[in-house]
């Protein structure tokens, strides 16, 4: 092949100088190009040889250059890619910081919340407690009422003898409204031989996720003959305990093991009877009248569409 040696003065392609050069020498691949490859050829004249150095020199120049480009925008990638990283991780910061300040501020409203919370319980509380007193008070007045009539119709008694029995009356009487407030009745609790009335009792409070301290008898005179056992009379702490019970007696129903005991206030004889009198009326009606919901409230049985 004879080499071209007229030169342009422009810069060659990387490929085409390789393959005039490979096409001088006689061969295929540049792994197998020698110097003497090059000197045997017979147009392979200084000049030639001249012209084709200088055309390596300003491919291998334009590598450089543009190596040396690639090389500066790799660097100014990796210069964006540094403040963007830079950028993110102050974002980070930020949102960290942001999150910090929200979980404090979460942590404030349930702080206010169970405030709150213990506010409105402290309130119900001594409305209870002013409850408890009016009625103390009523029946005190209703008692000295009645000693002041008594006295007045019966002038020849001894009176002192008389204020002393009728106060005892009152006192006693007091004592047992003030013992029934913080006590209530659990009926259709299985009685068994040598049992522990405490621990079945604390069982039963314990499927209403409640847990108080507590003192537990059975009530009457004990039958074995009898399908159910005993009332069982529970004491705790405070009335308020006794009303927190009594709220979610609602849900034995809903248990497998409890779902036929009942709870109840802690009744006179009186209201007792009045109580009872209310029970057959409402298993009557949900006897006569099953598509409806019947429940006792207010001292009467009311009846609601399920």
């Amino acid at each position: 092949a004879v080499v071209s040696t007229q030169s342009t003065g422009e810069e060659k392609d990387a490929k085409a100088w390789i393959a005039e050069v490979l096409g001088a020498a006689g061969k295929k691949s540049a792994g197998g190009v020698s110097s003497q490859d090059l000197t045997k050829c017979r147009n392979m004249t200084r000049d030639v040889m001249a012209t084709l150095l200088c055309d390596a020199l300003r491919i291998v120049s334009n590598q450089m250059e543009n190596l040396k480009a690639t090389e500066e925008e790799m660097q100014h990638v990796i210069d964006q890619t540094a403040d963007q990283s830079i950028q993110l991780g102050d974002e980070l910061e930020q949102l960290k910081a942001k999150s910090a300040v929200e979980v404090v501020d979460l942590q404030r409203e349930v702080v206010n919340l169970q405030r709150e919370l213990l506010a409105a319980k402290n309130q119900q509380l001594d409305d209870l407690r002013a409850s408890v007193l009016e009625s103390v008070g009523d029946t005190v007045k209703a008692e000295m009422k009645s000693y002041s009539s008594v006295v007045q119709r019966t002038c020849n008694a001894s009176a002192n003898t008389f204020k002393s029995v009728n106060l005892k009356s009152v006192v006693k009487k007091v004592v047992e409204e003030k013992d029934r407030s913080t006590s209530f009745m659990i009926f259709g609790l299985q009685e068994e031989q040598n049992e522990k009335v405490g621990e079945k009792v604390g069982e039963l409070l314990l499927e209403l996720n409640l847990k108080p301290q507590i003192e537990a008898c059975r009530i009457g005179t004990s039958n074995s003959d009898a399908a159910q056992g005993r009332p069982v009379k529970v004491s705790v702490g405070s009335c308020s305990t006794v009303m927190e019970i009594l709220s979610k007696a609602k849900f034995l129903k809903d248990t497998e093991r409890y779902n036929k005991v009942f709870l109840s206030p802690d009744l006179t004889r009186e209201q007792r009877a009045e109580r009872k009198k209310l029970v057959i009326e409402l298993k009557k009606k949900t006897t006569t009248e099953p598509n409806k919901r019947h429940f006792i409230r207010g001292g009467c049985v009311v009846s609601v569409d399920k």
